[in-house]
């Protein structure tokens, strides 16, 4: 069993990083801004949080955005973190570094955790939804990450709603990310999006707004389809939804009611119902995961 492991989850504004053990205990947390740019600058951000730690921990595990070849070390992509292609990301970690370092796509981190100890344990077929600024994803085949032959697999964000391709207000995380919801619910009280965030909305959802809640419900209306979606290509046993906005309550109320609505329309077809649920870790099952691919790999 691996010992204490640094854990760092690198998203486009920050790295947030915590201290994880055998037990899967997660302490030190704390977060730095996250360079863009410069795979340089980059590379000293992660580098600098290591040197906190350097003696206490045996290795480094981290959840990445983008497509990630864990086996190799290489970030395929870096997205909005603007590093450029095949970006070597282990390779010149560990040299900086000296300790055994391993990577993970951020999305498929947080499905091994759940997968591992969280809401999938147990479950041979599944599918995580992450909902946040884009639409993370990844797909559970016989108790394991599915990565696909581009390590691509469970790219959801970038689905394809019509035949505008170009726009990412035509794709999946233009009508189901966080953002989306911000507008729209915004709009309903006739206010400027930049003003309010995701707590105002679920405050006003709390509250009864009637023209919040109708936004809410518009949002997870198309949400339920996509699941249903999923569920006829993929039939998994269960469906896990994460991001922050997962933890409100009042969201899964309105998406399992539109799922209802679903299920009863379609009812003539006689397809499966897969269980939706929320993830067990939240905001750390990024973390959570990283460490649980770094035992896999590293053991």
């Amino acid at each position: 069993m691996a010992g204490i492991c640094l854990t760092l989850d690198v998203g486009g504004s920050s790295i947030k990083y915590a201290l994880i053990d055998s037990d899967r205990n997660l302490t030190h947390h704390g977060k730095v801004p996250s360079p863009h740019g410069s795979r340089s600058a980059h590379l000293d951000a992660m580098a600098g949080i290591y040197e906190q730690f350097r003696g206490q921990v045996e290795g480094i595990a981290i959840s990445y955005p983008g497509i990630i070849d864990s086996e190799a070390g290489i970030c395929k992509t870096t997205g909005a973190l603007e590093l450029g292609l095949d970006f070597p990301l282990v390779q010149e970690l560990e040299a900086r570094c000296g300790v055994p370092v391993t990577v993970m796509n951020d999305a498929k981190a947080a499905a091994l955790a759940e997968a591992s100890w969280g809401a999938l344990a147990g479950c041979a077929d599944g599918v995580v939804i992450v909902l946040g600024t884009g639409i993370g994803g990844a797909l559970i085949q016989d108790g394991k990450v599915r990565m696909g032959k581009h390590f691509s697999a469970g790219e959801f964000s970038t689905i394809s709603m019509d035949e505008h391709v170009e726009t990412i207000e035509h794709t999946w995380c233009g009508l189901n990310g966080s953002s989306k919801l911000i507008t729209t619910a915004a709009y309903a009280k006739g206010v400027d999006p930049a003003s309010i965030n995701g707590e105002d909305v679920f405050r006003w959802v709390n509250e009864g707004d009637p023209a919040v809640c109708m936004a809410l419900d518009r949002f997870t209306a198309q949400l339920a389809v996509m699941i249903r979606n999923l569920q006829l290509i993929y039939d998994p046993e269960r469906v896990v939804i994460g991001g922050g906005i997962s933890q409100q309550p009042k969201l899964m109320e309105s998406l399992q009611k539109n799922l209802d609505q679903l299920h009863r329309m379609a009812a003539i077809y006689g397809m499966p119902e897969a269980q939706v649920v929320t993830c067990k870790y939240y905001n750390d099952a990024n973390l959570i995961g990283a460490y649980a691919y770094y035992v896999q790999r590293r053991g």
